[in-house]
């Protein structure tokens, strides 16, 4: 038996990749010189429910939006499919890069995300915060030191705290149980959710709002922290829709 051969075939350039578009020369020095300015980012923020710290959105345009800028480009982010399945909200961008002299790269960059739809509006704004700083932390080359399980969170400003606001309405992570549990009060905890965030969907006062969490109180805290949370991102995301 003869000697195995392996052959090279080169490729021609003109092959590679036809579909995508030449990225102008002004753009890719832009790009590079962010990326060569480079620094890592601090987590200011905590992710409560997981435990660990991260960079928010907010971080992010704080340190690079002006470097962006003086590099000569700009992000132009454009939603062009989104669709709730299964208490999911999944969102597609756009991310068409532009610099200073008109020039644009075009080949927009396509990003999607995956978020959890229970805090109602606010869910969009979620998606894309993420969604944004994923494709800045992937072009430029940032560092954040974040955690592999991170998971989609809200920019600092776009979620108030639950437990500080002016009403009446608390939970109670103290009286929860272990959240071992599917079944509360004889009922599945999904048709519980589901009945609880019908409930509070209908809802058009604070009032009906703080009376709602006091007919479901029982169940909510019996329920895991996982639960707990797509509870109060309900009322609050309904709560944030009444006029104060």
């Amino acid at each position: 038996m003869g000697d195995l051969v392996h052959k090279v075939v080169p490729v021609r350039e003109e092959d590679i990749a036809k579909s995508i578009a030449p990225m102008p020369k002004n753009i890719a020095l832009a790009i590079n010189e962010v990326c060569r300015n480079a620094v890592k980012l601090n987590k200011t923020n905590k992710n409560n429910y997981q435990d660990y710290n991260f960079a928010s959105i907010d971080d992010f345009l704080e340190v690079y939006g002006s470097t962006i800028a003086e590099a000569g480009i700009s992000i132009i982010m454009d939603e062009v499919q989104s669709r709730t399945e299964s208490k999911v909200l999944e969102i597609v961008f756009n991310f068409i890069i532009v610099h200073k002299d008109g020039d644009m790269w075009q080949h927009p960059l396509r990003r999607s995300i995956r978020v959890q739809s229970s805090s109602g509006s606010q869910a969009y704004g979620i998606a894309q915060s993420y969604c944004l700083k994923q494709f800045l932390r992937g072009i430029f080359m940032i560092p954040t030191g974040e955690s592999k399980d991170a998971i989609p969170e809200p920019d600092a400003d776009s979620l108030k705290k639950f437990d500080n606001n002016t009403n009446n309405t608390k939970f109670d992570n103290k009286t929860k149980s272990n959240g071992k549990s599917k079944i509360i009060n004889g009922k599945f905890i999904v048709d519980i959710i589901k009945e609880i965030e019908d409930d509070v969907n209908k809802a058009t006062s604070n009032d009906e709002l703080d009376e709602l969490y006091l007919k479901h109180k029982d169940a909510i805290t019996q329920m895991d922290d996982g639960n707990m949370k797509t509870i109060k991102n309900t009322f609050e995301a309904v709560r944030s829709t009444i006029p104060q």
